[in-house]
C-alpha cells in the first residue's frame, strides 16, 4: 500500500516536471531556430571526392546534416548548464518542493528536451535530402542510400537521443560542481585538458567505449548506465 508521503512525493514531481515544461518552452524554440539555422547555412557544407585518368574524370559530392546534430549537442550542453544556476532554480521558490524532487524534476525535464532534439535533429537529415532532391539536378544525385529506410531513421533518432543524454548528465553535474564551488570553473577544463594530453590512450579507449559499439543495445545499455551513475553522483553533491 503506497503512503500518504510517497503519494505526496510523486504529486510534487509531476507538478514540478509539467511546471518546468512550460516555463522552459522557449529553450525548445530556441533548438528549432538553432536547427534551421545550421540547416540553412551550413547544408552546402559538403565533402567532395575526385578521380580521373586519361579519359575520364569523376567527381563525387556528399552533404551531411551532422552539423544539425552537433548544434543540437551544444544546445542540450547550454540549457543543461542554466538549469544548475541559482537564477533558474529560482523558478521553483512558488512551488513546495526540495532539492531531491527538483534535481529529479529537471533530470526529468533533460530527457524528454533530449528526446525532442534527437527527434529533430534526425528529421532535420530528412529535410536537408528532400531540399536537395528539389534544388539540384537529380540525375546527379545518387539515389542509392539517398532515400533512408524507417529502421535507419529510428536507429539515427535513438543513437542521437542516446547521446545527448549522456552530454546532459556530463554538464549537469559540472553545472551542480561549478554551483558547490566557483572554482570549479578553472578545474574542470584543466582537468579534461591535462587528461586528453597526459593520458591520450586512456581517453581514446572511453571514446571508442562508446563511439565504436556495433550493437545498439549494448550501445544503449552502456549510456543508460553511465547517465544513471553520472546523474546520480549529481543527485548526491546537490543534496550536499
Amino acid at each position: 500500500m503506497m503512503s500518504s508521503k510517497e503519494i505526496n512525493f510523486l504529486s510534487i514531481f509531476r507538478k514540478q516536471y509539467i511546471y518546468k515544461l512550460k516555463a522552459y518552452s522557449t529553450m525548445v524554440y530556441w533548438l528549432i531556430i538553432t536547427q534551421l539555422i545550421a540547416l540553412l547555412l551550413f547544408s552546402g557544407a559538403t565533402s567532395s571526392i575526385q578521380s580521373s585518368n586519361e579519359e575520364l574524370s569523376v567527381s563525387l559530392r556528399s552533404c551531411s546534416s551532422n552539423i544539425v546534430l552537433i548544434f543540437s549537442f551544444i544546445w542540450i550542453m547550454i540549457i543543461t548548464s542554466k538549469l544548475t544556476t541559482k537564477q533558474y532554480n529560482s523558478i521553483e521558490i512558488p512551488l513546495v518542493t526540495n532539492r531531491f524532487s527538483g534535481n529529479l524534476s529537471n533530470i526529468a525535464f533533460l530527457t524528454t528536451a533530449c528526446i525532442f532534439g534527437g527527434l529533430t535533429s534526425s528529421l532535420c537529415g530528412i529535410l536537408l535530402r528532400v531540399i536537395m532532391y528539389f534544388t539540384i539536378d537529380r540525375s546527379q544525385i545518387v539515389l542509392d542510400g539517398f532515400f533512408l529506410d524507417c529502421s535507419d531513421l529510428l536507429l539515427g533518432i535513438t543513437v542521437a537521443i542516446l547521446y545527448m543524454i549522456l552530454i546532459s548528465a556530463l554538464s549537469y553535474l559540472t553545472g551542480i560542481l561549478v554551483q558547490l564551488n566557483g572554482a570549479f570553473v578553472i578545474i574542470i577544463p584543466v582537468v579534461i585538458i591535462g587528461l586528453l594530453r597526459i593520458y591520450t590512450d586512456f581517453c581514446a579507449s572511453v571514446f571508442k567505449y562508446f563511439a565504436f559499439e556495433v550493437s545498439l543495445p549494448l550501445f544503449a545499455l552502456k549510456v543508460i548506465s553511465m547517465a544513471i551513475i553520472i546523474f546520480g553522483a549529481s543527485l548526491f553533491l546537490s543534496n550536499r
